[in-house]
């Protein structure tokens, strides 16, 4: 058993630890802003209702069926990201970067048609960044009201574990001060955050107020490879089908330091907390779309894009080091370094189902085109299952019906022809998915410009896309919401975008 040498007062605190990770996820790997080649992106995505360019692959793969010749391309992209956040009054920023060589990468093979009603029969093989993931942000400030030691003392209180669990969850290491729990709670239980009471736990330091600070860092992406084929069905009507292939690789590291004041402090001068969240996974969906000429000049598109149920894998592990008071903790029983056992976790993510409808517009002259579109995104929709526990599935797919809201996204795009050359501009406002009363507004405006240039041998684009949107983080919860704080966090991120393509 732990001991301290210190006498300490303990009082009971009632608190309730609340973790909303994987509705997070479902949304987090469920919502794409702009994708596909710079063509694409220039015209914000409106692209549901043209077609001969690659992001139909993705976006309508009817729009493929306009292809008269085969095509290869690839698009690089590099992203610049600016967080602004505030945390108990205080304003923290970070700046970051990131670059991707292959953003979209595809082939698109065309060909005749082999009887009279199937003019052109394309099929088309790309890949496609969805979702990078790149983002950083940091915390600070002086805390009068809570620890994260009280969310800890909290959890350990409901998940009803003993002091004696806790002692048998643990084991030293052959390093010196270093040892390995089973369980988060007997990481915070053996480097002394918590302590036992009568009815459950209390934090391991009394002392407030506390300067906090933290840092967030998510790295990887969710790419989609699309494997599609499109008919034009004399030059009038164009129909297609893709299998979309989605691979996931996601990377959050968090880092949460605390500090006392050290002539009050009593068992803890400081400590941090670092928590490793790994995510993979493989999943499929099936996308069917449609473009009608409603006359010459005039196209209307219509896709519908199924959930993809995404099998996915995560491991999490922590790490705690804590700075003590000298003389605070018997010697034999001090572990400064304490670090959770790798906890590996495996569920299945239901995506949310996707339908647009979208209109373009040849100018006259053939001087360029307008495209405009309104994409449904059902994230209420979202599920989160596990098939060993029907009742923690149940769980999280009724709080996502709750936490959640469904969501039209409303895309528009310009491309104007001089020549060889061409200049294009989009928006894309994306609508506000979390159902939340924290006066933060999550939607999103994406505006977007580019240039290209184009022969009969060779194409090439560029892109750049601007995106201001709100966020927040919540480094802890408790069951009274005026004892914890959130970071509330102004994001801008600029993408530069490149697509090189010739034909074959």
């Amino acid at each position: 058993m732990k001991k301290l040498i210190s006498s300490l007062s303990v009082f009971l605190l009632s608190l309730t630890f609340v973790h909303a990770q994987y509705g997070e996820d479902a949304l987090r790997f469920s919502q794409y802003s702009n994708y596909g080649t710079a063509r694409s992106l220039g015209m914000g995505g409106a692209f549901t209702a043209l077609g001969g360019d690659a992001s139909s692959s993705i976006v309508n793969p009817a729009g493929l069926g306009f292809y008269n010749r085969s095509e290869f391309s690839i698009s690089p992209v590099f992203r610049n990201l600016t967080t602004s956040s505030t945390y108990l009054e205080t304003a923290s920023n970070r700046k970051s970067s990131n670059f991707s060589l292959v953003g979209q990468a595809s082939v698109v093979f065309s060909k005749p048609g082999r009887n009279g009603k199937i003019k052109r029969s394309n099929f088309g093989i790309s890949y496609n960044t969805l979702v990078n993931f790149h983002n950083e942000h940091k915390y600070s400030g002086t805390n009068e009201r809570s620890s994260i030691m009280d969310a800890f003392a909290a959890e350990t209180s409901n998940s009803g574990a003993t002091p004696t669990d806790l002692d048998n969850e643990f084991q030293p290491s052959n390093i010196p001060n270093q040892g390995f729990a089973d369980t988060r709670e007997a990481m915070y239980y053996w480097s002394y955050l918590i302590n036992p009471i009568e009815d459950g736990y209390t934090v391991g330091e009394l002392t407030l107020p506390v300067y906090q600070e933290g840092t967030v860092s998510e790295s990887g992406n969710l790419g989609q490879l699309n494997l599609s084929y499109a008919a034009n069905l004399g030059d009038k009507t164009y129909l297609g089908a893709s299998l979309g292939l989605q691979s996931l690789n996601y990377n959050m590291v968090s880092n949460h330091y605390e500090q006392f004041n050290e002539a009050e402090a009593e068992v803890i001068k400081e400590f941090m907390i670092s928590d490793d969240l790994i995510v993979s996974g493989f999943g499929a969906n099936l996308s069917l779309g449609a473009i009608f000429k409603a006359s010459r000049n005039v196209n209307l598109g219509v896709n519908l894009t199924t959930p993809t149920i995404l099998g996915t894998k995560e491991t999490f592990y922590s790490t705690v080091q804590i700075n003590p008071v000298e003389g605070a903790i018997e010697p034999d029983n001090l572990y400064t370094t304490v670090e959770s056992l790798p906890n590996d976790f495996k569920y299945k993510i239901t995506s949310p189902l996707r339908a647009n409808a979208g209109v373009s517009y040849m100018l006259p002259k053939k001087i360029g085109m307008l495209s405009v579109q309104a994409e449904y995104v059902g994230y209420k929709g979202m599920g989160i299952k596990n098939n060993d526990l029907s009742q923690w599935s149940d769980e999280q797919t009724n709080a996502i019906a709750s936490d959640y809201n469904n969501v039209v996204n409303i895309k528009g795009g310009l491309e104007l022809r001089k020549s060889n050359f061409r200049l294009r501009g989009g928006l894309n406002y994306m609508g506000d998915p979390i159902n939340a009363n924290d006066g933060v507004d999550r939607s999103k405006l994406i505006v977007s410009g580019g240039l290209g240039y184009r022969t009969s041998k060779f194409f090439v684009d560029a892109a750049y896309s601007a995106n201001t949107f709100d966020s927040a983080y919540t480094p802890y919860t408790l069951s009274n919401e005026a004892d914890f704080d959130s970071s509330l966090i102004s994001n801008k991120s600029g993408n530069l975008s490149f697509t090189i393509g010739t034909f074959f």
